[in-house]
């Protein structure tokens, strides 16, 4: 009997070791029967299955095919450090081995798993999907959507989205998507994208902020959206600066943008310990802060 065998490759980077075509393993595996009534074997890696109260079992078998499976991802609209798969075709690779989990940069691994004897696959576990595991990106979508379509706030914002849209599309890629989020990417060098996105998850709704790699927060209401269209506005002028000074050990950054009215907006961050004379790697947002600092070009 073959089996068709998904193992994800974050959970494999980890410290997974390594194996190829002709190889007998062993393997703790779990059947998972979805909604539609789709059975697919995964690879109990880390624990990550049983933990969740899910059977399995210890399997012996022999290698025969390995193929790896990579997705298309890009930035979220709204909040492009999380990423999300495009909707195209996955790339799809034979192999004849995977190398250990260093540094391993593909998204999934399909291995064709000849068992050596059935009667050690697990029982069937019909999956929750209210298990502890990400929820799929088109269910996330559409509560995101339902959330953002019951709140106070969705008239005014979809209307602001439209506005800035059609006010700076032609300096800047304007992504807006049905769950009130948006990311406006400026074309001309040295300019400041603006994200935003919402969160349902606090009571009472929050509007976050991301402005070259500084992060802003707010209520989700009618005065903070109206401050975001002046927000766009001054980041669109190139009315912002983020300077960096060293406090002692550590570093602070500090990000600020005039508003056409006269007020100035202020944000802070503080890299604790880190020393002004010493090098250091910070990744991330942080990370893209620390990379520049001074003045922003218009999006004109």
């Amino acid at each position: 009997m073959q089996i068709e065998l998904e193992i994800y490759g974050a959970l494999h980077a980890c410290c997974h070791p390594g194996f190829e075509v002709g190889q007998q393993v062993q393997w703790e595996i779990a059947r998972l029967r979805h909604p539609d009534g789709t059975v697919v074997y995964e690879l109990n890696d880390h624990d990550t299955l049983s933990e969740s109260g899910v059977p399995v079992a210890a399997v012996h078998g022999t290698v025969k095919e390995i193929h790896y499976i990579d997705r298309r991802y890009e930035p979220a609209i709204g909040d492009p450090v999380q990423l999300l798969p495009t909707g195209e075709p996955a790339r799809i690779t034979p192999t004849t081995s995977v190398p250990a989990g260093t540094d391993f940069d593909h998204d999934l691994i399909h291995v064709t798993l000849k068992l050596q004897d059935p009667g050690q696959l697990p029982d069937i576990c019909d999956w929750d999907p209210q298990l502890e595991c990400p929820a799929e990106p088109g269910a996330r979508e559409d509560a995101a959507v339902t959330q953002f379509e019951l709140s106070n706030a969705a008239v005014q914002l979809r209307e602001l989205a439209a506005d800035v849209a059609q006010r700076y599309g032609h300096v800047a890629e304007a992504r807006i998507d049905a769950a009130g989020c948006g990311s406006l990417l400026p074309r001309a060098r040295g300019a400041a994208a603006v994200h935003w996105h919402l969160d349902f998850t606090d009571i009472p709704a929050q509007l976050l902020l991301r402005i070259a790699g500084a992060d802003w927060t707010f209520l989700l209401d009618e005065p903070s959206i109206m401050q975001l269209g002046q927000i766009v506005e001054a980041v669109a002028a190139g009315r912002l600066r983020d300077e960096q000074r060293a406090t002692g050990a550590s570093l602070l950054l500090e990000m600020s943008i005039d508003l056409a009215g006269g007020a100035t907006l202020t944000q802070r961050d503080t890299i604790q310990g880190v020393a002004a004379r010493d090098s250091f790697s910070v990744v991330g947002p942080v990370g893209e802060r620390l990379a520049r600092s001074g003045t922003f070009t218009p999006w004109v």
